[in-house]
């Protein structure tokens, strides 16, 4: 398959120059609806247009055996067409992914995960059937992502995290340029993929890995070390709390035999934080 995908690059790199999606990017005005979501103004011949893209990108992807594999994103050119679009309406941020994956989304050159595509994919086709809707022309979408996040929040509140008990043992300055910084951006990118498959599931809550209220918390954890790793100095003892966390749940979705995507993106997690950790000692 690998040989194959690099055969196909320089094709799908030709056809994303080509396809209907965004032909000819037009920038509307968005308008906003008191607290619904932003309207970017699409009509809905463009709106199926997107959705046409979306799906043909989602079955290519589906069709392939590709596991957890790397793959460029020319493999999806009507897709990233799509979030191209949707960036220069300025309702990309309607999908809920993280700053490291939507720059990748809308990158021709940039490589993803397939499992991480393909949540960004179902996240994008979501949003975009919730703009069929208010237009009249499909059912509404009770999966927007908007909804999906809130819900997310309000388990969270309701049922918080027990508090992280950690034995502080020291806060590190992490010098530009150091292999700790190269770590951190690597371990970051992860994070950033793992909250999106957190967040992304089609499983009822008695197949997937994680009930409702397990997955709230632990994207309220994966979330506080995302921020923790932007700051200038990092405390050893919460990222090995972190690591032990993410080898958990990875361990309990190859037992259960679900989310395994999202159990293979934290076992890396949590081998990258203890070599983020072993590089501060």
């Amino acid at each position: 398959m690998k040989d194959g995908v690099r055969e196909w690059t320089a094709f799908f790199r030709e056809l994303a120059g080509s396809t209907s999606v965004c032909h000819a990017p037009k920038k509307h005005s968005p308008r906003h609806y008191g607290n619904r979501l932003t309207d970017p103004g699409f009509s809905l011949e463009e709106i199926h247009e997107m959705l046409d893209g979306i799906e043909q990108s989602l079955s290519r992807l589906k069709a392939a055996t590709l596991h957890q594999k790397y793959m460029p994103m020319t493999y999806i050119p009507e897709a990233v067409s799509v979030f191209m679009e949707l960036e220069m309406n300025g309702v990309l941020h309607s999908l809920g992914i993280n700053p490291s994956v939507v720059n990748k989304l809308k990158n021709f050159d940039a490589k993803l995960r397939a499992p991480v595509m393909i949540a960004a994919l179902g996240r994008a086709r979501s949003y975009l059937r919730t703009l069929e809707s208010d237009h009249g022309g499909g059912k509404p979408s009770p999966e927007h992502p908007a909804n999906q996040d809130l819900l997310i929040q309000e388990l969270a509140d309701a049922h918080p995290p027990q508090p992280i008990q950690v034995w502080t043992e020291q806060w590190v300055y992490v010098k530009r340029g150091s292999r700790a910084k190269e770590i951190i951006a690597t371990v970051s990118e992860l994070l950033d993929e793992a909250v999106l498959l957190a967040k992304t599931t089609n499983l009822p809550e008695e197949q997937a890995a994680l009930t409702n209220i397990e997955r709230a918390q632990l994207i309220a954890i994966l979330e506080t070390a995302l921020a923790v790793l932007k700051a200038p100095m990092v405390e050893p003892g919460l990222l090995k709390k972190t690591a032990r966390l993410a080898k958990e749940v990875a361990e309990r979705t190859a037992k259960k035999k679900a989310e395994e995507a999202l159990g293979a993106g934290l076992a890396h997690v949590a081998k990258r934080l203890l070599d983020l950790v072993a590089s501060l000692m």
